[in-house]
């Protein structure tokens, strides 16, 4: 026959057993760093790589102003003026030339710049710009027109950057595919060469 006093005196031994060990474990400080590096890691590395990425776009950003500046220095000295005379300069010369001065970055993303260059004869006389982007697409007219001797010239590059995380994409993503849109204008009268 079964002796429930045994039985008790079991159970009791077990649960002061559990209640050691329970004790034990609660006071075993080993790994609680690993655990708590598992729990912000994500949070850690998210805003690192948002950190880098917008870095980055902004790194870019600054490329293609020097690129385009550059660029356009060539239209406002009359170098382009000349070239195109001879026939060695048109739009797409001109959109190699910001690529070139594009340390590298601007030929990953060649298909998504778009160039504007118009020529008019006095400040005053220039268009207010329509959106860049309509429905998540770029819409813009590419004209060229690097203008004559002391013409007023707006040289106006966009760039669709690609946004890579979720993040980035929902808070700086303005054009299909969450890229981010950058734009360099530069606006100056030619020189009378």
């Amino acid at each position: 026959m079964y002796n429930m006093q045994h039985h008790d005196k079991l159970v009791g031994s077990r649960k002061r057993s559990e209640k050691r060990n329970s004790k034990r474990f609660l006071s075993d400080y080993r790994g609680v760093t690993a655990i708590e590096f598992a729990l912000i890691a994500p949070v850690l590395f998210g805003i690192v790589l948002a950190i880098l990425e917008l870095g980055l776009s902004m790194l870019v950003e600054v490329v293609l102003d020097n690129a385009v500046a550059e660029a356009a220095r060539q239209i406002r000295t009359g170098q382009v003026h000349l070239a195109q005379q001879n026939g060695e300069y048109n739009k797409t010369k001109f959109k190699n030339v910001i690529l070139e001065n594009g340390a590298g970055l601007l030929k990953a993303i060649e298909d998504k710049i778009f160039v504007d260059v118009e020529a008019f004869e006095d400040f005053g006389d220039i268009r207010e710009y329509q959106p860049l982007v309509e429905d998540g697409a770029v819409v813009m007219e590419q004209n060229w027109d690097p203008g004559e001797a002391s013409d007023v010239v707006i040289v106006q590059v966009v760039c669709a950057w690609p946004m890579i995380t979720s993040t980035m994409v929902s808070l700086f993503g303005q054009a299909e595919g969450g890229s981010r849109i950058l734009v360099a204008t530069e606006i100056f009268r030619n020189e009378p060469f």
